[in-house]
């Protein structure tokens, strides 16, 4: 397996040997001030939230004088409730962050800028890859420090092709038409025991589209935040998955809508009743530790004439221009980021680390999962088709709702899929 350098970003690193300053705990100084007790929103489920609280102990344990209270939240009600909180000021003053809202909240003033800190190297970027540090940077400005970088694909339950007989050398030359058809084939070989695919046109999801549209050689948004697709692009993506849902090869919408109210580890994937799905790579540990009798493995999604649409992607931290304990907010996001003590339980729960330092450190860490993502990681970024991520508009949260509610009503058959996407572009028109 190759250094992990070389696995993601292998132009950007330098191949210096692990200094002591990482094998030693990072070096870090004493917090600034005294006494201090900060809150730190993010979102996750029960494995990560275990994660978080472990390395929020240690920190507290080496910073004895600042408190972190920890807020986590699930993915969707932790934006619902940072729109609210933001707006009534009563923000946490450390805030995990995503590239897809940085430029809504960077926007609206809700974000400090870090460029200061990591011109003096509180925040330390000085190895910083530079997909690392431009994921979290909108024009000149630093808003965010990397957590993570990583590629999406499709989680395949080894299990259920194993036990149908269906060779998993299908995923090795995938385009769409062939992705809705294996679909199909596992839900009809297994007599309705399972579904092929989940139903990706459900929900707001904008990673399999995002794939769907980059595999046409478009994009969700262009470069200047428009849509970057038609509207006979968005009426072909519901089409495939409605030829899903009519062959039952994908939960049906009722099914969708309960299981979009769950957990992650209370969903059709984790109980063992779906084939394959598109997650982030470096999900695919903790989904392996929560179905023991499944074997997961990971492939490339699906392309069209040879196009693959993956991606780089990522999540981060950020501080709350409101919050009075700026230098400890730094203080706090540089130790989580470089810090042994903390990458020693963080590995790659958001991605591969943007600090290669970290990186080199982390790779000798990865369990049997986590080398099985490193090695999709590398699988795609040797194939060239990596680039880095569009950065959503600022008016992206009400774009991600008005897809939802027009998909769904698709799915629901409340509207026809001419209508649905005609509406979409329409509210897209309004904004």
């Amino acid at each position: 397996m190759k250094n992990m350098k070389t696995i993601i970003f292998a132009a950007a690193f330098s191949v210096l040997a692990l200094s002591a300053v990482w094998a030693g705990g990072g070096g870090q100084k004493a917090a600034p001030g005294g006494g201090t007790t900060m809150r730190f929103s993010y979102w996750g489920g029960d494995a990560r939230i275990a994660i978080y609280n472990q390395i929020v102990a240690r920190y507290m344990e080496d910073n004895p004088s600042i408190k972190i209270v920890l807020e986590p939240s699930s993915f969707d009600d932790y934006f619902n409730k940072l729109s609210v909180s933001v707006a009534g000021g009563g923000a946490a003053d450390v805030l995990s962050m995503h590239p897809r809202f940085l430029k809504y909240y960077s926007s609206n003033g809700a974000l400090y800028s870090l460029n200061d800190y990591c011109k003096s190297g509180a925040i330390d970027i000085s190895d910083f890859s530079p997909p690392g540090l431009g994921i979290g940077r909108v024009g000149g400005t630093i808003w965010m420090i990397s957590t993570g970088i990583v590629a999406h694909g499709l989680f395949v339950n080894q299990s259920i092709f194993q036990e149908l007989g269906i060779p998993l050398s299908r995923f090795d030359n995938l385009d769409w038409e062939g992705y809705a058809n294996l679909a199909v084939e596992v839900a009809q070989k297994s007599n309705g025991k399972y579904y092929g695919t989940a139903d990706e046109s459900f929900t707001p999801n904008d990673v399999p589209l995002t794939m769907f549209m980059r595999s046409r050689g478009k994009d969700f948004f262009t470069p200047d935040g428009k849509i970057g697709f038609n509207r006979q692009d968005l009426k072909d993506y519901l089409a495939a998955f409605d030829r899903l849902r009519k062959a039952k090869a994908v939960p049906n919408a009722q099914h969708s809508g309960e299981g979009a109210n769950q957990t992650w580890e209370q969903s059709y994937q984790v109980k063992g009743i779906i084939g394959f799905w598109f997650l982030n790579a470096n999900r695919l540990r903790i989904y392996q530790e929560q179905m023991p009798n499944h074997q997961l493995i990971m492939k490339r999604g699906p392309y069209i004439n040879g196009k693959y649409g993956e991606y780089l992607d990522g999540s981060g931290i950020s501080i709350n221009v409101k919050t009075p304990y700026k230098d400890q907010a730094a203080h706090f996001i540089n130790y989580w980021v470089n810090n042994t003590r903390s990458m020693e339980l963080f590995k790659i729960e958001h991605g591969f680390p943007a600090s290669a330092g970290m990186n080199r450190y982390v790779f000798n860490l990865l369990d049997a999962s986590n080398k099985l993502a490193s090695q999709f990681m590398d699988e795609v970024n040797s194939k060239g088709v990596l680039a880095d991520y569009v950065l959503p508009p600022d008016n992206w949260p009400d774009i991600l709702n008005a897809l939802g509610q027009e998909t769904q009503a698709a799915a629901f058959g409340t509207k026809t899929i001419d209508k649905a996407a005609d509406d979409f572009f329409a509210a897209i028109d309004r904004m």
